[in-house]
């Protein structure tokens, strides 16, 4: 009866014992393989951060992941792929110098990792006009020959984009696509008067540029006629004189 009661004494003790057990729940952990501490990124342009997120006691599916810049977000939460990995694509502005990854489990405990980038800024495409020109001759009954050069710090030529454009007629060329060298050229007719024509040019950061010139536009060209003034039909002269 003496082991009986010491048995029980023990299983109350057990019992009350268990009231007081917690269940520790780690935290998910993230980490960002994209892009590390100091790493240069172009104002304008595309990136792609990529991460991982991982829980010692959850599996991806009750993971979500949320991309930061500083603390707004820029990808909205969503549950991260079957291997773990997150990404997110952000257009880099100069406000654009911290990124954050941010892990939550299903019972709302967070991990995160962050990453100080420097943002470097970027200049404005240029375009060079060399036809038409301001001291050229044009007809409105001829095409005239349009020529220009795009250039770009960050940007390979053939890689720019540009149209042309005319005060009086609109535009000219909608898609004047360069080669490797930013070259361009093409035909177009231009209406009789003054025309101020521009080159539009844009880089894949979505920075413009242009450059402009007046030019004349004559009425459709006409032979030209000529007539013998002298002498006249029918008078007469002596020889050699």
């Amino acid at each position: 009866k003496q082991g009986t009661r010491y048995f029980f004494i023990l299983f109350l003790f057990a019992c009350e014992s268990d009231k007081g057990v917690t269940i520790f729940n780690p935290n998910p952990e993230a980490q960002i393989s994209s892009h590390s501490d100091g790493d240069e990124v172009l104002e304008g342009y595309v990136i792609t951060l990529r991460g991982s997120a991982s829980d010692s006691n959850n599996t991806y599916d009750e993971l979500t992941a949320t991309w930061f810049s500083g603390t707004e977000i820029i990808c909205e939460s969503s549950v991260p792929q079957p291997d773990g990995t997150t990404e997110c694509e952000v257009v880099i502005t100069t406000d654009d110098t911290e990124f954050t990854l941010e892990v939550k489990d299903d019972q709302n405990a967070t991990g995160s990792d962050s990453v100080t980038v420097v943002v470097t800024p970027t200049e404005s495409p240029e375009a060079l006009i060399l036809n038409p020109t301001s001291d050229g001759v044009y007809y409105s009954d001829q095409l005239v020959l349009f020529e220009g050069v795009l250039s770009d710090a960050e940007d390979d030529g053939g890689d720019l984009t540009a149209y042309w454009t005319s005060s009086i007629d609109g535009t000219l060329m909608a898609d004047a696509t360069p080669n490797g060298n930013g070259e361009i050229s093409g035909y177009a007719n231009l209406s009789q008067g003054q025309h101020i024509i521009e080159l539009h040019v844009e880089d894949t950061s979505g920075k413009t540029n242009k450059e402009s010139v007046i030019v004349t536009v004559g009425a459709p060209n006409t032979p030209p006629s000529c007539e013998f003034t002298a002498p006249v039909t029918g008078s007469a002269g002596r020889v050699g004189i």
